[in-house]
């Protein structure tokens, strides 16, 4: 079990608020047995006190001992003073998935399930009158609790998607790392090379001939001039890439996530302006993004269709699909699509199909 620090939520505190209920019923007269209704009153709050506070530094076996003894207490006092005491269960609603951080299929809420049965059996032989009020209460507990759960779930997976979006981030900036270093390399390690030997040859044959000496000199004038060109050449590469370029960067992410990418016909857009393929470019990383964050796919699928004044992009992801309230996540894509003079559509069956249309023509 994760171990935290000391600072208490405070939705855990206020749970205390209920521990009033048995305690003000120590001063109902007509109860007698005072002195046990003391002594469980007494292991019960100290219980409830440990589990409340003292919760993250128990293990697991500790805590369900104390947890059986939180229910036990709890069938006491419906028994002993009223059902409506058996509302601590409230507090097992948020600690069972957030607190304890146990499932759905733990004995923790097998326990909690028997025990609200055996409340329910209790008050039917104690107050009949009150057991299919007790039992809505119950239900709706059980609900807030099963919701508890899947909201945990959800957090789990939040966090496992921003770790993985994480991890995404580094895989990129280590490939456009890799590919500056590469492309430097390539493009300039021959020409300092062979800038430094004939600068080394000139100044060997400045006093023995002079002609051929410049011949060198203006060679390594030229072989800079070239080197520039080449450096001014990976400083654009940096700041636009061609669609082709992209869709082979994406995929190569993708596939270091485990995540399937096929990309049909990704040469169709070079019939584009540099200036539109960088925006393809953009509303394809958006979408990809937006798969990796929300739709909990393991294949994706895309492709480009040439028509004679269009341009058709097809992305497909077998996912969980999209809800069509939350359509502003697309926000981003819909307006680097209308900037392109385009239409977007998308469709959510058996995952999302996003359909773009842009004009050839130039952005107007």
């Amino acid at each position: 079990m994760k171990k935290r620090g000391w600072g208490i939520r405070l939705s855990e505190i206020s749970t205390l608020i209920y521990l009033l209920f048995p305690i003000l019923s120590i001063f109902d007269e007509k109860r007698g047995f005072q002195v046990v209704y003391i002594g469980v009153l007494l292991i019960f709050s100290i219980t409830y006190l440990i589990l409340v506070l003292c919760h993250h530094k128990l293990n697991r076996n500790s805590i369900y001992i104390m947890l059986i003894i939180h229910y036990l207490g709890i069938m006491y006092f419906v028994y002993s003073v009223n059902p409506m005491n058996s509302l601590f269960f409230f507090f097992s609603a948020f600690a069972l998935p957030f607190m304890m951080e146990v499932s759905v299929k733990s004995k923790e809420f097998y326990t909690f399930i028997a025990t609200m049965v055996s409340s329910l059996v209790i008050t039917y032989y104690v107050i009949p009158t009150m057991v299919i009020l007790l039992f809505v209460f119950y239900l709706v507990i059980l609900i807030v609790t099963l919701g508890n759960f899947k909201a945990k779930a959800d957090r789990k997976v939040r966090e496992e998607l921003e770790e993985k979006n994480k991890y995404i981030n580094v895989l990129i900036a280590e490939q456009e790392r890799n590919r500056i270093g590469q492309d430097l390399h390539d493009t300039l390690g021959h020409v300092f090379a062979s800038i430094t030997l004939k600068s080394e040859l000139a100044e060997k044959l400045i006093d023995k001939d002079v002609e051929a000496a410049k011949k060198e000199m203006t060679s390594v004038t030229e072989l800079s001039r070239d080197a520039l060109e080449k450096v001014r050449s990976i400083v654009e590469d940096l700041k636009v890439q061609t669609f082709e370029e992209e869709v082979k960067s994406v995929e190569t992410i993708l596939n270091n996530a485990n995540l399937k990418f096929v990309f049909h016909n990704k040469g169709g857009a070079k019939s584009l302006n540099p200036a539109k393929q960088s925006i393809l470019s953009m509303i394809l990383r958006e979408a990809i993004n937006n798969i990796i964050k929300h739709a909990q796919a393991t294949e994706v699928v895309g492709e480009l269709q040439e028509e004679q004044d269009t341009l058709k992009m097809t992305i497909h992801d077998n996912g969980v699909g999209i809800d069509k309230g939350k359509v502003q996540k697309l926000q981003s894509i819909e307006e680097r699509v209308n900037y392109l003079n385009g239409n977007l559509e998308f469709h959510s069956n058996n995952g999302t199909t996003l359909l773009i249309e842009i004009p050839r023509g130039d952005i107007k």
